[in-house]
C-alpha cells in the first residue's frame, strides 16, 4: 500500500509475498521461458518472495540465455538489496547471469558501486548531487560485465552509462503529485525507445521524460507517450573514468 499526501510525500507499506516452493519457482521460470520467445526484452523487477534465493534473477537470466541460445531477449533488472547485488555476480558454466540493463536509484547505485569495488562512494545524496560521481559509480558496475546502467536520481535527473559513453539528463522542474512508480516509468520509457531503435541518448531522453510525467500524475498512474515531453530533456555527455 502507498499513502500519498497532497504535497507529494509518499509512504509505502510493503508486506512480504507468499512463500514460493522450489516447484513453484521452476514453474514460474518455465512459463517465462515459454512466453518470452520472440520478445525483445524481459524485465525482472521488484523484491523476491520468501523462499526464493537472492540469485534468482541471475538464475533466470542464465536460463533465458541458455534456452533461447542466440535468440535470447535482452534482460533488464530493477531490484534492490541482495537480489540486486546477486545480479552482478559471476557467470555459471560460461553463461552470464548479468543483465543487459540495470535500473538502480541513487541508493541502489551506491550499494552496487561498493559491490563492484568503488569504495569512495558512500551515500545516495552524494550521487544525486554529483552526476559525474554517479557516472563513475555506474561505470564501475558496467566494467563488471553489466551491459548498461540507467541510474535515476530523483528530481535531479538520470545518468546512463554504457561501454560507449556516459550521459546525464535533466527535465525542467515539474509539480510533483506522486513519485510512486516514477522509476518504473523511467525504465518503461527507456525500453520503449530502445525497441523503437533509439540510440542510447534517445533511450535516456525518453526515460527521463517518462519519469517526470509519472511524478506529475496522481497515485501510480503510468503516463502515455503523449503525456511525456522528451523534447524538454537536456542531455550532457559525461566522463565516466
Amino acid at each position: 500500500m502507498t499513502l500519498t499526501e497532497p504535497d507529494g510525500v509518499t509512504t509505502k507499506i510493503n508486506e512480504p509475498g507468499p512463500e514460493l516452493s522450489l516447484d513453484e519457482q521452476e514453474a514460474l521460470i518455465g512459463l517465462l521461458l515459454d512466453r518470452s520467445r520472440g520478445a525483445s526484452w524481459v524485465v525482472l523487477a521488484g523484491s523476491l518472495p520468501p523462499g526464493v534465493p537472492a540469485d534468482f534473477y541471475a538464475t533466470v537470466a542464465r536460463r533465458l540465455r541458455s534456452t533461447h541460445d542466440g535468440d535470447a531477449p535482452l534482460i533488464a533488472i530493477d531490484s534492490s538489496g541482495a537480489p540486486l547485488a546477486a545480479a552482478i555476480s559471476g557467470d555459471s558454466n560460461g553463461i552470464s547471469g548479468k543483465p543487459d540493463l540495470l535500473k538502480p536509484n541513487a541508493e541502489e547505485l551506491a550499494e552496487l558501486a561498493a559491490a563492484a569495488g568503488l569504495t569512495d562512494v558512500h551515500t545516495a545524496d552524494e550521487l544525486e548531487a554529483d552526476p559525474g560521481l554517479a557516472a563513475r559509480a555506474a561505470a564501475a558496475v558496467v566494467a563488471s560485465g553489466v551491459g548498461a546502467v540507467l541510474a535515476t536520481l530523483g528530481s535531479k535527473g538520470a545518468v546512463l552509462v554504457t561501454a560507449d559513453g556516459a550521459w546525464f539528463a535533466t527535465h525542467p522542474p515539474i509539480q510533483a503529485v506522486s513519485t510512486v512508480g516514477a522509476g518504473d516509468s523511467s525504465l518503461a520509457g527507456y525500453l520503449l525507445a530502445a525497441t523503437n531503435g533509439g540510440t542510447s541518448q534517445d533511450c535516456l531522453r525518453q526515460a527521463v521524460a517518462h519519469g517526470a510525467a509519472a511524478a506529475s500524475l496522481p497515485g501510480s498512474t503510468v503516463p502515455a507517450v503523449h503525456q511525456t515531453t522528451p523534447d524538454a530533456v537536456t542531455i550532457t555527455a559525461l566522463q565516466k573514468d
